[in-house]
């Protein structure tokens, strides 16, 4: 029997990369137990090596791991929309713990406003 489902338990397994882009967003506090932090670079307007780090219960964990896939190789205009209802039923995520997806959301939203900033891209 496991604890989670097939998603957490795939991406929850695999092992973070380097951590090394050039803009960064972070939410959360490890006091509080959930800390993420997103890192990523931008070449011709397109997310690149996009990585994390996470003080977090499996389940986000995994979700991190699933949005570093999903964001690489994005434009970054493509990237502001964040369906946390969606990935909470991906996952399988309960409704107590759905609120850290608050505080990825927040971690996403402040590396795309370091890239807008640093990089003066567009926000449209």
């Amino acid at each position: 029997m496991t604890l989670y489902n097939e998603a957490v338990e795939a991406y929850f397994s695999r092992p973070v990369g380097e951590y090394a882009g050039d803009h960064e967003g972070q939410a959360g506090s490890i006091a509080a137990g959930t800390w993420i932090g997103l890192r990523a670079g931008v070449q011709e307007g397109c997310l690149t090596n996009v990585d994390f780090r996470a003080f977090a219960c499996p389940q986000i964990i995994a979700v991190c791991h699933w949005l570093r896939d999903d964001l690489e190789g994005r434009q970054v205009k493509a990237c502001q929309r964040f369906d946390r209802e969606n990935v909470r039923q991906m996952f399988d995520i309960p409704f107590e713990k759905a609120g850290k997806l608050l505080i990825l959301q927040d971690a996403l939203a402040r590396l795309l406003a370091s890239i807008q900033a640093q990089a003066g891209l567009d926000k449209r």
